[in-house]
């Protein structure tokens, strides 16, 4: 029972993939201005720096979200606490630290990101494209490294095998992502990318999609089935690292559903789903929700 999730930052689209395209973007000024003004507190887990894969015990720390200040960006720190958090949040919910995770928008191949993840015990796999918005870095654990595999990359998207799952990570670009037409031919062309004779089991990321049904129609469009789920399914979006909040929608309006995990349920099932906010520390880092799911493959692995 693997968990895999995903959870993307701001980034601008410029081709220099360094600290100020992630810092102090516009969507996240607004999620911030958002959540101070509905005073939204952040449940602060302890941590320990330099070591992502151990559970730390501790109460969390409810504290009120900062609004955001020239200087609030002016580290990787910031950013790697997200990570970090998420981790910690996840180990709570699942029972167990993500087998692998996916951040969108960040490549941390450039020199302004040295540090930010230090942990010996994971592993870190920038994936750049051109611009800084439609990067991707990977994070996994060593101990399982052996299960994991890059299937494919491409201009919003990276997949991995994970534990015999085919998991892709999406960045749907603005352009497609609002024609059910366009959305189904980018994720034809996952699959051919993949080979054609590998079903993508899930698909998890930032979606960009217009209404909540759109990822899942296409996807059943493209593969010919009915089978394809979202993950939130009867379920609302309650960050499990904000006090007493619930939202509509995971961008900085909290009104368009657009970071989800879709399963195929013939062939996996779904054991679990946690949301995080987008200021786990705090501190608002980006404008986008971040996900996890626990899911369990159905059947033998091939």
């Amino acid at each position: 029972m693997p968990v895999i999730a995903y959870q993307s930052f701001n980034a601008n689209s410029s081709t220099t993939h360094n600290l100020q395209s992630i810092s102090n973007q516009h969507f996240t000024k607004q999620t911030n201005a958002r959540v101070t003004r509905e005073q939204h507190g952040a449940l602060v887990l302890p941590t320990a720096p330099g070591n992502l894969v151990a559970p730390v015990e501790g109460p969390a720390h409810l504290r009120p979200i900062e609004a955001l200040g020239a200087g609030s960006h002016g580290s990787n720190t910031v950013f790697g606490t997200q990570i970090t958090l998420a981790w910690q949040n996840f180990y709570r919910s699942f029972g167990q630290m993500p087998d692998i995770m996916t951040i969108g928008e960040l490549d941390t191949s450039h020199s302004d990101f040295a540090g930010m993840i230090s942990d010996p015990n994971v592993r870190v796999s920038p994936h750049a494209n051109n611009k800084a918005s439609q990067s991707f870095t990977v994070i996994s654990q060593t101990a399982v490294a052996s299960q994991l595999a890059v299937l494919a990359t491409g201009v919003g998207y990276v997949v991995y095998s994970v534990g015999g799952l085919v998991v892709a990570f999406v960045h749907v670009p603005n352009k497609l992502a609002g024609s059910q037409g366009a959305t189904s031919t980018f994720y034809n062309g996952i699959a051919a990318a993949i080979g054609g004779s590998h079903p993508i089991h899930l698909v998890i990321g930032d979606t960009n999609q217009p209404n909540a049904a759109h990822t899942v129609m296409a996807l059943n469009s493209s593969f010919n089935t009915a089978a394809y789920r979202n993950a939130l399914e009867g379920k609302k979006i309650a960050p499990v690292d904000n006090y007493l909040v619930t939202q509509g929608g995971t961008n900085s309006t909290g009104t368009q559903i657009y970071d989800i995990a879709v399963y195929r349920s013939d062939l996996c099932a779904l054991d679990d789903l946690a949301y995080l906010s987008q200021s786990s520390g705090a501190v608002t880092v980006t404008d986008h929700c971040g996900l996890g799911v626990k899911i369990t493959r159905k059947g033998k692995l091939s």
